[in-house]
């Protein structure tokens, strides 16, 4: 058997097309064993396996840069790649799930449930109130929170996110919370300026099921969680209530319902 192969004798031995041998070359995923004076690539016998691993991984959908580190890594390393694509296609495969759940229960004229995506992970300033119980408690608080950012030069706000935990007699427990920029820098002494309890969240990347709401329907919990169980959708984490501030009346509902790194056509960023 033949040590050394032209690289149409190894697209025969492999079924890769010489094309995409010489792809995976230039991407620096597979090197020929070595090139005649003539420019010829040769291959060897034992560079079938990674030839054939190289391809089987593209056609998971694997990138071609997580690939060359795969390859470059130890056994250890290479058994934290897999667990990751895994990971990986798990959250996909979740995430196909909620479209088709949204496909198969909106209709053409529905327009006020949709899906979400925040690409990104995302860091949100949250405020902790305790407000009056009533309708639309949170927003003076809204209003509050985004004149303490704006009087100190922190964030501009345009919109504001408000999270209902709890009901004490009368009262609401809730957070009110604001997107930063990711680069963006709070100086730790601004804190100590609100009588507010205040903390930072870091939300992964997340696929959200919308839906647009009245603030001024008293009914809109029970009738938002009859919708979630007439889709099927599990939600994955606290739900969050997204306002624009110049217009309260009218907010979004956003139920999380898969975390990770999702992408696909059926989605839209924020």
């Amino acid at each position: 058997m033949k040590t050394n192969m032209t690289i149409q004798g190894f697209s025969e031995r492999t079924g890769l097309p010489a094309s995409t041998l010489r792809y995976y070359e230039k991407e620096g995923l597979l090197q020929p064993s070595h090139r005649a004076d003539n420019g010829y690539r040769y291959y060897r016998e034992d560079q079938i396996p990674s030839a054939l691993k190289i391809h089987t991984l593209r056609q998971a959908g694997i990138g071609l840069i997580e690939i060359r580190h795969y390859l470059a890594a130890d056994a250890d390393g290479q058994a934290g790649w897999l667990r990751k694509w895994r990971q990986d296609v798990d959250a996909k495969l979740l995430a196909l799930n909620v479209a088709k759940q949204y496909l198969d229960g909106v209709d053409s004229v529905d327009e006020h449930i949709r899906l979400v995506r925040w690409s990104q992970s995302t860091r949100m300033l949250w405020f902790r109130h305790r407000v009056k119980r009533q309708l639309h408690p949170f927003a003076q608080a809204m209003d509050e929170s985004a004149a303490f950012l704006e009087k100190r030069g922190l964030l501009h706000a345009k919109e504001a996110y408000v999270r209902q935990e709890r009901m004490i007699g009368d009262e609401m427990l809730g957070k009110v919370g604001f997107r930063l920029p990711l680069k963006s820098a709070l100086p730790d002494e601004w804190k100590h300026e609100t009588e507010l309890e205040v903390e930072l969240e870091v939300i992964q990347p997340t696929l959200f099921v919308t839906i647009d709401c009245l603030s001024t329907d008293p009914y809109a919990c029970f009738s938002l969680m009859l919708v979630l169980q007439s889709f099927g959708f599990e939600p994955a984490g606290p739900n969050m209530e997204r306002y624009q501030l110049h217009d309260k009346l009218h907010y979004q509902w956003m139920i999380p319902v898969v975390h990770g790194k999702e992408t696909g056509p059926y989605t839209s960023d924020q």
